[in-house]
């Protein structure tokens, strides 16, 4: 797979299911301006937390064809292998998938994301181990230093000067 970071502004994104895998999910999306409906009959105190801080829109119902015809974005983390494989079967070629129960189902992997200023490092062990995943980055965030991260914002600061100018 080919990592990318995407830009989620404005963009449609579904969560189907409300345990603490969707939760997880939704922590990491809620920090990006996209607009989140969650669908789940039932959900995780994470998740109504999560719900009530961003004003997220839930369904309490099961997912349905029509929950995920506007999606850009589908994360199907339901807590049934089968309807998150359904989910990812019935999405449309050009919707980006996560399917959580078995990443090959899907066309997206969300990995595990350590951010410091500019500094936006993804870590993704493929599906392979998501406790391994985490240690990574959680090593790598360590080699982040204040002064590394500050030098790149001062950076940040005069390419758009210079930006401007040659406009």
């Amino acid at each position: 797979m080919l990592p990318v970071h995407l830009d989620l502004t404005n963009k449609q994104v579904l969560i189907a299911g409300g345990g603490l895998v969707a939760a997880r999910r939704a922590s990491a999306l809620c920090m990006e301006p996209c607009r989140i409906t969650v669908v789940s009959p039932d959900i995780s105190d994470e998740m109504a937390h999560l719900i009530d801080t961003y004003e997220l829109n839930w369904k309490e119902k099961k997912v349905s064809a029509e929950d995920l015809e506007d999606a850009f974005f589908i994360v199907a983390a339901t807590n049934d292998p089968s309807v998150n494989e359904w989910i990812a079967q019935t999405a449309l070629p050009h919707q980006l998938v996560n399917c959580v129960s078995q990443s090959e189902l899907g066309n997206v992997i969300m990995p595990k994301v350590v951010k410091a200023g500019k500094v936006t490092i993804s870590v993704s062990t493929s599906g392979a181990s998501p406790a391994r995943t985490k240690q990574l980055a959680a090593a790598i965030e360590t080699l982040l230093e204040k002064e590394d991260v500050d030098a790149l914002e001062a950076l940040y600061i005069e390419r758009k000067k210079r930006q401007r100018k040659s406009r």
